[in-house]
């Protein structure tokens, strides 16, 4: 039987979501089976970004990367003191549960919204440490999510519709078609997570072939940058997609009836963070039957957190806490996905939008390891950063 049987993080309450300037309240528990020789346990508090990616041409490969650091604090939970059992110089923790509690206040500003891409990510996290003198460490992490409050009614430009337009023949030369017309806007310029993109605008078809469909997409462009270099990599990616209208040949359609729901996504832009740079557009796709290339337009977005107040004149309540209530039985000890339950400030206005929950972000959790060390860390191996998510179907 090992002698280290359970040894994890948890949080106050539950609450793994905070803003920069807020304290991280939790302890840390360790059982043992058997007293253990250590040379003590301690707390790591970190937040970063890093970017990584590879380039093979022929026989060279380089790999770019890039790093910063907004905090990083050590702090020892149990050592070696007066009258604290040893082994020879190494202190002993007696068999048993030890509990260690602990907080540490965010930074007051400059954290960037937490984040995960294929080339990149901007991540928080708490990490234990049981030092083990000859041996590996044992440790155990737990990330939590970190969100700057981007208030869309700081943006100049958020309620300007997006527009774009296009259009293309089919065949050649005096063979071609009449051509098919695309010309498309979005109602306003920006959006938070639970908001609605509604489009308005006209497809004409020229062409003799029937158009059955046409698919609208929200697309993220994650660039990561290299410290080392001058070198950047973009990563685009599709969060949301929904069928709608198509036009027989000689017609034309109203495109006025489309509407694509916004996803718990993180904001546009890490306004904070030199490293990584995020962006989102809606793409509108005219779906050509047969050997023809379809016809698409994009149209930028600005997503935020806190919505404009041109729609809801108040400000939307945040949460205080989470309740205080026992997890589902089909949650694990580390509830890191899924909604979180909260309580909220009373208010009866009906001019303000929905109070917002913590939502998992909809590409679901990443793991969390980064080196060959971590086979040795114990405690959840994936996490998923959560955002805030307007219910609005909960709106008078």
């Amino acid at each position: 039987m090992p002698a280290l049987n359970s040894f994890y993080i948890t949080f106050e309450k539950n609450m793994d979501v905070y803003q920069a300037g807020q304290v991280v309240r939790g302890q840390v528990e360790v059982e043992l089976n058997e007293d253990m020789k250590m040379g003590g346990i301690k707390l790591l508090m970190k937040g970063s970004a890093q970017c990584r990616w590879v380039v093979s041409t022929g026989k060279t490969t380089v790999v770019y990367t890039g790093r910063e650091v907004y905090f990083e604090k050590t702090v020892t939970l149990w050592g070696p003191g007066p009258g604290e059992a040893t082994f020879g110089n190494t202190p002993v923790l007696p068999a048993g549960k030890h509990t260690y509690p602990f907080e540490y206040q965010l930074p007051s500003a400059g954290l960037p919204t937490s984040f995960e891409s294929r080339y990149g990510y901007v991540r928080y996290f708490a990490e234990a440490i049981i030092d083990r003198p000859w041996k590996f460490d044992k440790k155990t992490k737990r990330a939590f999510t970190v969100l700057d409050m981007y208030d869309l009614n700081e943006d100049p430009n958020a309620m300007t519709p997006s527009a774009a337009q296009d259009s293309k023949k089919l065949g050649f030369w005096h063979f071609a078609s009449d051509p098919i017309e695309v010309q498309v806007q979005t109602d306003r310029g920006a959006y938070c997570p639970g908001e609605t993109v509604r489009l308005s605008g006209t497809l004409k078809n020229g062409s003799g072939i029937e158009i059955k469909e046409t698919t609208v997409q929200l697309r993220q462009k994650a660039t990561c940058f290299a410290t080392s270099s001058h070198k950047e990599i973009c990563g685009q990616k599709t969060l949301s997609e929904i069928k709608a209208l198509g036009c027989k040949a000689k017609d034309a359609t109203d495109l006025s009836s489309i509407a694509l729901p916004i996803p718990a996504i993180p904001p546009s832009s890490e306004r904070y963070c030199n490293i990584i740079d995020v962006e989102y557009k809606i793409k509108f796709i005219v779906n050509i039957p047969g050997l023809h290339t379809n016809l698409d337009v994009e149209m930028p977005i600005t997503i935020g957190s806190i919505p404009l107040k041109s729609y809801y004149p108040q400000a939307p309540s945040f949460p205080l806490h989470p309740v205080e209530q026992p997890p589902p039985s089909n949650e694990s000890l580390y509830p890191n996905l899924g909604f979180a339950q909260w309580t909220y400030p009373a208010t009866t206005d009906p001019s303000a939008p929905p109070p917002p929950y913590f939502a998992v972000s909809t590409e679901g959790p990443v793991a969390l390891a980064e080196d060959k060390e971590d086979k040795y860390t114990m405690g959840p191996t994936e996490y998923a950063p959560k955002y805030a998510y307007y219910d609005w179907s909960k709106h008078a």
